[in-house]
């Protein structure tokens, strides 16, 4: 657990958040093009959070990579679990956008929803459990907390996208 208070330490998570959040987001975007061309909503909805729970299983159920293993599965599960987590609420929710097209908010949700995930696992000192009996349970709760997050980020979005709507077409 590190303070955050120290400016050291909130310049560290900013530039983690900077660094980090603007390659996850725009993988997201290119995820949720790509998910788009799916005709169904469901389906769209269903195949970035059962792909997402997969490989934040596999993730956390991988040990460390010895030195001489390279490290290529885990790096790509590590790297695409919170872009797929991040997508499914702004799915939903993207037919209650009016003036922001949704690619901005598919962009900035997902860079908001990140940077709340990096500074939330730099607070925690992303400890890591070497049980089995815990990474089913590390799992879900890395599951929720994206899901949250990205809710939360998503919610963010519709709220500025409502404020941003003038007078008169709030009465259309």
């Amino acid at each position: 657990m590190i303070s955050p208070f120290e400016p050291g330490n909130l310049i560290l998570i900013f530039l983690q958040c900077v660094i980090l959040g603007i390659p996850f987001s725009i993988m997201n975007l290119g995820i949720f093009l790509l998910i788009r061309k799916i005709p169904s909503l469901l389906a769209q909805s269903l195949i970035p959070i059962v792909a997402g729970f997969i490989v934040v299983v596999m993730y956390t159920s991988m040990l460390p990579p010895d030195p001489g293993d390279p490290a290529t599965l885990m790096f790509l599960t590590g790297v695409l679990g919170n872009p797929l987590l991040m997508l499914p609420p702004i799915i939903v929710m993207q037919k209650y956008l009016h003036q922001i097209p949704i690619l901005y908010a598919v962009f900035f949700t997902a860079f908001l929803s990140s940077c709340f995930i990096i500074g939330w696992g730099a607070l925690k000192g992303d400890m890591r459990f070497d049980e089995s009996a815990g990474i089913l349970w590390q799992s879900a709760m890395t599951v929720i907390t994206d899901l949250i997050a990205a809710s939360g980020a998503s919610c963010m979005m519709i709220g500025l996208d409502r404020f941003l709507l003038s007078p008169e077409t709030k009465n259309s």
